[in-house]
Formats: C-alpha cells, structure tokens, sequence
C-alpha cells in the first residue's frame, strides 16, 4: 500500500510541476513532466489490467489474471507435478539426503532421545487415559469379541501348522525337544527321581531289594533311563526313524481332521466360545489390564520415568546399531529410493488437482489481493520507474529537438 501511495504521488507531482512548467514556459521542465505523466499512466494502465479493469471500463485485454484464473491454477498445478514432484527429481533430492545416515546421526543425539522418548511416553500415557473410557472400552470388547468368534480358528490352526511342516520344518522342534530330553535323562538327579518313582509303583521290587540289599530299584531306573537315553539318541541320528514318521503321520492327519472333520474343527469352536464366555478368563484379563495401567500411569508421572528410559535405551540402541552397521543404513537408502518412485507417480496428480481446486475454489477477489500482498511492491516500481524513465525519455526527446532546429 505504501508504495502504491508512492508511485500514485509521483504521478500527481509530474501533473503539478506540468503546470506549474507551462505557466512559467520552462520548456525542458515541461518536456521532462509531461512524458513522465505519459509514463507513470501507461505503466498505471498495465499494472491495473493485470488484476482488475482500469477505472472500471470494460477495456479488452484488461483484469487478466481474474479472467484466467483457471489457466494459471491448471498452468501452477502442472509446474509444480513436473518441476517439483517428478520422480527423478525427489529420488536425487532424497539420495542427497542420505536419509539413513541423517537419521543415525539424529538419533545418537542425546536430546532427540530424550524427545523420541517424551513423545512415545505421552502417547501410551494418552492411549491409556483413551482407553479407560467407558465407551472405548464397550467398543474395543464387543469389536474384539465379534471378530474372534467369526474367525475360523480351526482352519486357522491348520494353516499355521501346514507352514511349520513344510519341508519338515516341525523336525526342528522335534530335535530341540528330544535335544532337551536327552540332557534331562542324563542328570543324575534325574536318575534318582526315576528311582524313586520305580519304587513307588514297584513296591514289591522294593521289598525284594531292601531283604536282599540289592539295591534294584536304583539298577531298574538305571536301565530304564539308559534305555530311553539309546531310544531317544536312536531317533535323532536316523531321520528316517519309525517313530519320526509316525510323527509325520500323526501331525498330517491332525492338519486334514482340522480341515475337514466337523466333529473336531466343532470342538476346536467350542472351547473358542468357552474361553470368550468365561468370567473367570475375563476377570484375569482385566485384571492384568487394570494393574499394568496403574503401573503405567504411575511410572509415567515419576522421574526419572522407568519406561521413559526404557523407550530411550531402545532409542540409543537402534541408533548405534545403525552407526555401526553400513550395510543396513545402505539397505535402508535403497528401499526409500525403490519406494519413492511409485508413491510420487501415485500421488502426484492428485496433488497438482488439490492446487488446481484450491485456487480455482477462491474468489477472484481473494485471488487478486494474495497476489498483489507478495508482488504488489515490486509492480508499483515498475510505475515508479514508468514516470521516471518516461520524463527522462521526453527530456532526451525535447533535447534533440531543440538541436535540430
């Protein structure tokens, strides 16, 4: 607006000292004014018809911007999808960035731990007080509840172990248990556990080896022991072992009875429903629940805060573990700039038609004054210079012509 006055005052300065020249016949005073009035009102005219009609009057070529107002959004919104959010260019932009790097080096900060940290803590302590509403907690349950009861839990099961006996993945567990078993039958308190055992069941073998002191309890555990000891390392050399593939036999129609046996997969469903229906379970549940958020909140109002510096720990661990292995920051670089490509070319339209929208959805007078706020300064120069050069050129023309007679 000050500049506008400016300009407008150079005008009005021209016209008075063209008058002021004329009455008191300073010819080159008069030359110089008078083109500048010609200059400042042409420059007057082409500022003005950029963003409205001069005086009013409907003048062809004048109020341009307004009139175009849906060339510029739809001109804007194709500058920016093809100048700043083409694929190549955020791909450069973003390996220039160095985005594992830069967040390595973020999060080994001492004070972006400590916020990452806040942040998460303020977060579970929202989510806690959300949670403890009555009516997220109906929500939450009866969601839940519906879910689990419409799932079908027996092909589910039947699922999960079709993928851990593939390619006998289950013999893995079957090896660590006979693994375990094997350790566990070699203890020599083991020895004597079964000993004891032995004799519980055998009585009358204990009344024979304590008249005799014979002791054949012990060697009756002891061979039976040894005996599962040959019996068990027997399976886990010989992976063709009858007992393995009675195993195999046995997991593969418990897989096709949860598929296809209505008895069983009805069975499977009805300890689903006892479990969902059970007070007791549901009362242990909640009760876990009550206690951890009253844990919760209480440590969240202590300082220092325990599961503050836990969350901050995990911080600083993930952000060293990335300082010191370049394999995986490298790793992290080249699943951004795979990444970026698609979600640019997905997204770019829609954003260039939320611009386009956006200024075809304003008023032609909004549209003028946010134009003339950022560059309505830099056009009323253009009219502070038109005056200028204007009188200048008319004085230069004055001039040649007084030479010329």
């Amino acid at each position: 607006m000050r500049m506008k006055w400016i300009a407008t005052g150079l005008l009005v300065l021209a016209a008075v000292v063209y008058v002021i020249s004329e009455k008191l016949d300073f010819y080159y005073l008069a030359a110089f004014s008078e083109a500048a009035m010609v200059g400042a009102l042409a420059d007057w005219f082409a500022v003005v018809a950029l963003f409205r009609r001069p005086l009013n009057l409907p003048i062809p070529h004048t109020a341009i911007i307004p009139r175009n107002k849906e060339r510029i959004a739809r001109g804007l919104s194709e500058f920016i999808q093809q100048n700043f959010l083409s694929s190549a260019a955020l791909v450069q932009r973003i390996a220039e960035f160095r985005p594992a790097d830069t967040l390595c080096q973020w999060l080994l900060r001492r004070e972006n731990i400590d916020t990452v940290a806040t942040y998460a803590a303020r977060f579970v302590g929202y989510a806690l007080s959300a949670v403890d509403d009555e009516r997220v907690r109906r929500f939450l349950h009866q969601s839940a509840g519906e879910l689990l009861r419409n799932a079908d839990v027996a092909a589910a099961i039947a699922q999960v172990l079709d993928v851990l006996t593939e390619n006998k993945r289950h013999h893995a567990l079957l090896d660590a248990s006979l693994n375990a078993l094997d350790d566990l039958l070699a203890k020599e308190d083991t020895r004597r556990f079964i000993a004891v055992e032995v004799g519980k069941s055998a009585p009358l073998l204990k009344k024979i080896s304590d008249w005799f002191q014979l002791q054949l309890d012990e060697r009756a555990a002891l061979k039976i022991a040894e005996l599962a000891l040959a019996k068990i390392h027997e399976v886990r050399e010989d992976k063709g072992h009858e007992l393995r593939r009675r195993f195999d036999e046995y997991v593969a129609e418990f897989i096709t009875r949860l598929k296809a046996d209505d008895a069983l997969r009805a069975k499977v469903h009805a300890i689903r429903d006892e479990l969902l229906q059970s007070p007791a379970l549901g009362s242990y549940i909640g009760g876990l629940w009550a206690q951890f958020r009253t844990w919760l909140a209480e440590d969240l109002r202590r300082a220092p805060s325990v599961a503050h510096e836990r969350i901050a720990s995990m911080v600083r661990a993930f952000g060293a573990k990335l300082e010191g292995d370049p394999g995986i920051r490298e790793w992290l670089d080249e699943q951004i700039l795979t990444a970026i490509p698609p979600l640019v070319e997905e997204h770019r339209a829609k954003i260039g038609r939320f611009i386009e929208d956006q200024i075809n959805g304003w008023q032609e007078k909004k549209l003028v004054g946010e134009l003339e706020r950022h560059i309505g300064s830099d056009l009323q120069y253009i009219r502070i210079n038109g005056t200028l050069v204007g009188g200048l050129a008319g004085l230069a023309i004055a001039v040649a012509t007084q030479l010329a007679r």
